[in-house]
């Protein structure tokens, strides 16, 4: 799961990434959402299974959809994380959420992604202060 995160912060590194707005998915149930979006793996979907989770890439749309482990405490659940990029170079994470867990195990799901969002932002707000640091004299 944090490679295909990882991943997908480098294939959109920019400046800065804003938290996610949590917003719903528009699929009938999680079991649905992960039918839909696996058939379509080859077709512009990439497909993963990594310690448990099914992670399904849109390069095209620039979303990843995250489906949680059947061992896992806000099972099932996915999340799909969209990445937007404004004509000014701003990027910003899109999330919505489909949950069936309960309430407060679906929150904690999304304070996580939400931390993972903001360790990526530290991320590359690092790496943007070292690519504009000048050389050192010689």
């Amino acid at each position: 799961m944090r490679t295909a995160l990882l991943l997908l912060a480098a294939c959109f590194a920019a400046p800065a990434i804003a938290q996610p707005a949590a917003a719903k998915i528009d699929f009938a149930s999680v079991a649905v959402a992960l039918k839909q979006l696996e058939s379509r793996d080859g077709n512009g979907t990439v497909v993963t299974h990594a310690d448990g989770w099914t992670v399904i890439n849109e390069p095209l749309a620039s979303a990843q959809w995250s489906f949680t482990p059947s061992g896992h405490y806000a099972y099932p659940a996915v999340v799909r994380r969209t990445i937007k990029r404004s004509a000014d170079g701003k990027v910003d994470v899109e999330t919505a959420s489909l949950c069936e867990a309960p309430e407060a195990e679906c929150s904690k799901l999304l304070v996580e992604f939400a931390a993972m969002n903001e360790r990526i932002t530290q991320a590359l707000k690092a790496r943007g202060r070292q690519a504009s640091t000048p050389p050192a004299p010689q």
